[in-house]
């Protein structure tokens, strides 16, 4: 019998961040089954948006988009203490007045999922399974930021003790009966934020796959074949660790200036230091190896530049991403890509059971925040530069073992198992 479900995502506003394909995915993939998926979305969609999915643009106000807008020059102290710690009140019932109207008029959905769900909507989402005549028969709760900051001492994740954390802890817990009942299920997509989230709730967190489309496999690249091409995809940032890439790629060609890899790394624009200077990619252009993609990629494009991809390089700080999901990773394993990665986190625990590659230190607990790439540490430059050389030189083994990895990434990173543990 045809399922319904109702996907809420009130960030949907264009085709900017991972929203759209991600959304897109899962909808792609429940109507092969033959159910019906509707999507709540920004009321300023985009016309494709409103196109590719039955769309019901009924929110004015979403939180990440909001936030990103926010002028701190104009905000006083006192204005942004208040939105911090009682804003989830007011965000909650505006997640009320766009939600209960459109859920009245809707035969009652079979399930409902609300993709980015953040403190803010939490009391939104309790009064409706609690109150609502047509709420939907089950709600899956998708939590993609964890509520811990790593320990680089420690090289661990750790509860912060302060009154945010306090506070979602609390508002998790109205939801036991719930979760209980197997009327709400509470998801996330790597094992460092269930433990979190699990130490933060006292309730059961469900691990659930992040779905990436099927992706066109090039059988006819060669690549075994030098010269290798090394990539870097994606926004660059500092929590990417795109200045240490920069550093190691400059070291490695000053090292070897004849060296015959080519790197392709996309740098849309500069990004800020913790020092407040600015990261740009404009020294990496005096080198022959080194194209910089400095515009964004379509979908078509991005997927062909993959299909000629021998090593996708991944430096990502674990104090941004030991419990975060990278989606170029995922890619990577779904194609058979060797990686080079930051090792401690979620990125370790991936390649390790899809995928292979070689894996670096984080970042030096001691290193003081306020340095430059300059004064990065040189033994972490160093065992990037040392990774690239070993990944040159022993390409073939590394890309043998991600292919027998392959099968086993393509399935689990799949929509279809994705939808599987939904209606499971």
């Amino acid at each position: 019998m045809p399922q319904t479900l109702l996907i809420v995502e009130e960030s949907l506003r264009d085709l900017k961040a991972h929203w759209f394909a991600y959304i897109k995915t899962i909808t792609q993939a429940a109507q092969l089954q033959g159910d019906q998926v509707d999507v709540a979305c920004h009321c300023k969609a985009v016309p494709e948006i409103r196109h590719q999915f039955n769309s019901f643009p009924v929110f004015r106000y979403a939180r990440y988009l909001d936030n990103a807008t926010k002028s701190s020059a104009t905000s006083s102290i006192l204005k942004k203490w208040g939105d911090r710690y009682y804003g989830f009140i007011l965000h909650s019932w505006r997640c009320i007045q766009a939600l209960w109207p459109l859920l009245a008029q809707q035969p009652r959905y079979d399930q409902a999922l609300a993709p980015t769900v953040l403190v803010h909507h939490l009391l939104a989402w309790w009064a409706i399974m609690s109150l609502h005549p047509h709420r939907p028969r089950r709600l899956t709760l998708f939590f993609v930021t964890n509520p811990g900051i790593w320990n680089a001492t420690e090289q661990q994740g750790i509860l912060p003790a302060s009154l945010n954390t306090k506070l979602q802890g609390w508002l998790l817990r109205r939801f036991k009966r719930l979760v209980a009942q197997n009327k709400v299920r509470l998801a996330v997509e790597t094992q460092g934020a269930q433990k979190e989230f699990e130490a933060l709730s006292q309730l059961p967190v469900v691990l659930m796959t992040h779905p990436v489309p099927a992706l066109p496999i090039n059988a006819a690249a060669n690549h075994l074949q030098a010269p290798l091409t090394f990539a870097c995809y994606g926004f660059a940032r500092y929590e990417k660790g795109s200045d240490i890439l920069k550093a190691a790629i400059e070291r490695l060609l000053e090292k070897h200036p004849s060296f015959t890899g080519q790197f392709r790394i996309q740098w849309l624009e500069s990004f800020a230091l913790p020092d407040g200077m600015r990261c740009s990619p404009e020294s990496l252009q005096r080198y022959p190896q080194v194209n910089v993609i400095d515009y964004p990629l379509d979908s078509e494009s991005y997927q062909k530049q993959l299909q000629s991809v021998d090593c996708m390089i991944l430096p990502y700080r674990n104090s941004s991403y030991y419990a975060r999901v990278s989606r170029i990773a995922i890619e990577s394993a779904y194609l058979g890509i060797p990686m080079i990665y930051t090792r401690g986190g979620w990125l370790e625990d991936t390649v390790s059971a899809f995928g292979a590659g070689i894996a670096i230190p984080d970042e030096s607990p001691d290193q003081s925040p306020d340095q430059s790439p300059d004064q990065s540490p040189d033994d972490w430059v160093d065992k990037l530069v040392q990774a690239i050389e070993k990944m040159a030189v022993e390409y073939p083994h590394y890309r043998h073992q991600a292919l027998k990895n392959m099968d086993r990434a393509k399935h689990y990173f799949s929509a279809d198992y994705f939808y599987q543990q939904m209606f499971n």
